[in-house]
């Protein structure tokens, strides 16, 4: 069965990670994680989380994110 993330499941997916390193590499344009973590939950739409995180849905049979391609 495969679920589409909403905004409350991306955000806390984005909790269990700590993206100082990225942010001190320049990799993920913030000055701490905390600014971060505050601009996904005020700012950021379903399509800025899938931009970030490349994926939409998870399914919960396999334990997998994933993209679905899309059906033409």
């Amino acid at each position: 069965m495969m679920r589409e993330y909403d905004k409350k499941m991306f955000l806390e997916y984005a909790d269990a990670f700590d993206y100082s390193e990225d942010i001190k590499n320049g990799s993920v344009p913030y000055k701490s994680d905390e600014e971060l973590k505050k601009d996904m939950k005020d700012n950021w739409t379903l399509k800025d989380f899938h931009s970030m995180y490349g994926f939409t849905h998870k399914d919960w049979e396999s334990g997998q994110e994933i993209k679905p391609k899309k059906e033409s």
